[in-house]
């Protein structure tokens, strides 16, 4: 199995990670897709936010022109109000076959780089299940959280609260 990771310390991405998951190492059961075994990126679980920052994802019969694709991780910053996995990216296609980010995702999902498997599960907007996968390939940014710094905003911020009192 061969994963790549780019690790990059140069502004802005000074404290993220690259994961990219290739097609071969998935397995896929309906209408999810998993990848086992991924190398492990921290010694301990770090917060962090992991965004989509791009994906291929190419369908053998499909009708749909926008796939929702959903994230099973545990996370801390997003609400559904069907209580489902997050939506991680939304993917649009102009021939029904072959789906990819049209802009930049927004969704940057709080959980933590503690990853041993990554499942996703495809949708139609209608809330369909999507099945017919013949490939996905998805780059994941592990944005981590510098704890120092938040921690020293919090107590910063403090005072101004105490003052009113």
């Amino acid at each position: 199995m061969i994963y790549i990771i780019f690790i990059y310390n140069i502004m802005p991405y000074h404290n993220c990670t690259y994961l990219f998951l290739h097609d071969a190492q998935k397995s896929v059961s309906g209408n999810k897709i998993i990848w086992y075994n991924l190398p492990i990126l921290s010694g301990s679980s770090r917060e962090c936010y992991i965004t989509v920052v791009d994906c291929k994802l190419i369908l053998s019969n499909s009708s749909t022109k926008s796939v929702n694709l959903k994230l099973n991780i545990p996370v801390r910053n997003y609400y559904s109000s069907s209580n489902l996995s997050p939506v991680s990216a939304i993917l649009h296609t102009d021939d029904n076959t072959s789906y990819d980010l049209q802009h930049e995702n927004a969704v940057h999902l709080l959980s933590n780089d503690n990853l041993r498997t990554v499942t996703f599960e495809l949708f139609n907007n209608l809330g369909a299940e999507v099945d017919d996968i013949s490939s996905l390939e998805v780059m994941l940014k592990i944005e981590y959280i510098d704890q120092k710094e938040e921690t020293e905003k919090f107590l910063s911020e403090i005072p101004k609260h105490l003052g009113g009192l």
